[in-house]
């Protein structure tokens, strides 16, 4: 996560937040070393989940790792029988697109979330209805 962190594609969190969330996780490993993670934020009361922290690692760009990423978090977002998930990117847009996101509005988001906003980092909001 670091060189994106660095570059300002990726929000920093500290060891403790991710120990104390590495339960929201999926992972990709190619050789015992992990080159793909992504977390989903459980919003229980609403069945929503957020992506997060979504991130592949260069070397791996433009193979079909980042499919199969998403991939991971739909069927995690499935088994916990959500209704929809949604994730804040400024950069993502394309790809979120593409696997059938459509950009949303903050009041769509939990009401949780819409208190978290980071107003000022202005990033969108790409929603996604998971079939029940």
């Amino acid at each position: 996560m670091q060189p994106f962190v660095e570059e300002g594609r990726l929000l920093e969190r500290s060891y403790e937040y991710l120990s104390d969330c590495l339960d929201d996780f999926v992972f990709i490993t190619d050789e015992n070393r992990i080159i793909a993670c992504a977390g989903l934020r459980l919003y229980e009361k609403e069945q929503f989940g957020e992506i997060y922290a979504f991130v592949v690692n260069k070397a791996y760009h433009n193979t079909d790792i980042s499919k199969k990423l998403m991939d991971k978090l739909m069927n995690r977002a499935s088994d916990l029988d959500l209704i929809s998930i949604f994730a804040l990117s400024k950069y993502g847009g394309r790809f979120f697109l593409r696997h059938g996101f459509v950009e949303g509005v903050i009041n769509a988001l939990p009401l949780i979330r819409q208190k978290s906003y980071d107003h000022q980092r202005k990033s969108t909001i790409y929603l996604k209805k998971l079939p029940r």
